[in-house]
């Protein structure tokens, strides 16, 4: 039974309102676990956690949550209110569970039209040539040599239609591993993959975005400070773009005593925001503006990101069609214009 984290967490952060600790929070979720995989999960990290273990290691070592659950778990423990922070790490999983529920809903269609066009390919080129190529056999050689050149079309054809089949597919899975999977290493992988592509770049750097300013903005508003809240957002990132904009950031505090706002983090609309704020609460107020401006982001772009792979999907069916009656209905039409040919004695064939 897979082990649902943001129920887990939502128990942790009820236990930790009414008083609790997290090893506490840990104990309840063991005594009530519904299975003894969970049960002995749960008692894991308790354990980890009794011997002064940090809560992102225990997962980590017990191979629960995705990469960027745990990276993000990680940074809340670096200062900022930890209820509030786990508060938002859940915040940040319902709403990539609202995209994962509506993700499944919007490419339903997609993937229907997806198998129906990967039956045709393989029904032509394992069943339609083949049989067309056998049955012009009794026919004279001119007419097998004009059906020969034609299914080498349709053979080519369907070689560029499965190479764009699993072009699209593999697009789609790498957004879906890369925001989805819990295997850290698939998900790492999935997601440098991703930010090279257009569309998942986006919607992938929006959504680390989007919880990475939550975090900074909670940080700040705790006391930390804005220093030590880029250096954690540093340490958690793994988008190069943003490292290296957040290297800048310190470098210029270090060394100037100045704020840089990188365009690579911020737009026009968001540095303006940031020019004038004072105290270290004013700026975590807009730094948590700027992830909610990056929750609607992601949310946007991933809508047009689904409605893209619809009318690809629609297109690569209707090109699946035509390759089957031109496999199919073409061939036939050659042959008997063929024979009509030769019964003329035009010579042509």
């Amino acid at each position: 039974m897979k082990i649902n984290v943001y129920t887990m967490l939502k128990t942790l952060l009820f236990t930790i309102k009414n008083g609790r600790n997290l090893s506490s929070g840990m104990q309840l979720l063991a005594k009530t676990a519904k299975s003894k995989k969970e049960k002995k999960v749960y008692n894991s990290i308790y354990a980890d956690l009794t011997e002064g273990t940090l809560f992102s290691e225990a997962l980590r070592k017990n191979k629960l949550g995705s990469l960027d659950i745990i990276q993000f778990i990680s940074m809340a423990e670096k200062g900022a209110n930890f209820k509030v922070a786990l508060e938002k790490v859940i915040s940040y999983l319902e709403v990539k569970d609202e995209f994962e529920r509506e993700s499944n809903e919007k490419t339903t269609l997609p993937f229907i039209y997806f198998v129906l066009a990967a039956l045709i390919v393989l029904g032509v080129k394992f069943v339609a040539v083949p049989y067309q190529m056998a049955e012009a056999e009794g026919y004279s050689k001119e007419i097998i040599s004009l059906i020969a050149n034609h299914l080498e079309i349709a053979q080519l054809m369907t070689d560029i239609l499965f190479v764009l089949l699993v072009m699209l597919a593999t697009y789609f899975m790498i957004l879906m591993v890369a925001l989805f999977s819990n295997n850290h290493t698939t998900q790492a992988i999935a997601k440098e993959l991703g930010l090279l592509l257009p569309f998942v770049s986006k919607i992938l750097k929006r959504f680390e975005k989007f919880i990475l300013f939550s975090m900074i903005g909670e940080m700040l508003q705790s006391g930390i400070s804005f220093k030590a809240s880029i250096e954690s957002a540093f340490n958690t990132t793994t988008i190069t773009s943003y490292k290296k904009a957040l290297k800048n950031s310190l470098d210029s505090m270090k060394y100037n005593g100045k704020l840089v706002f990188d365009a690579v983090l911020y737009d026009d609309m968001e540095r303006e925001l940031m020019l004038g704020v004072g105290s270290s609460s004013q700026v975590g107020s807009v730094m948590l503006e700027i992830s909610s401006r990056a929750k609607t982001d992601a949310l946007k772009y991933s809508t047009k990101f689904f409605r893209l792979i619809t009318v690809m999907s629609i297109f690569l069916m209707a090109f699946a069609v035509f390759i089957e009656f031109y496999t199919v209905v073409l061939t036939q039409i050659l042959i008997q214009k063929g024979l009509i040919d030769l019964v003329k004695g035009t010579g042509t064939y």
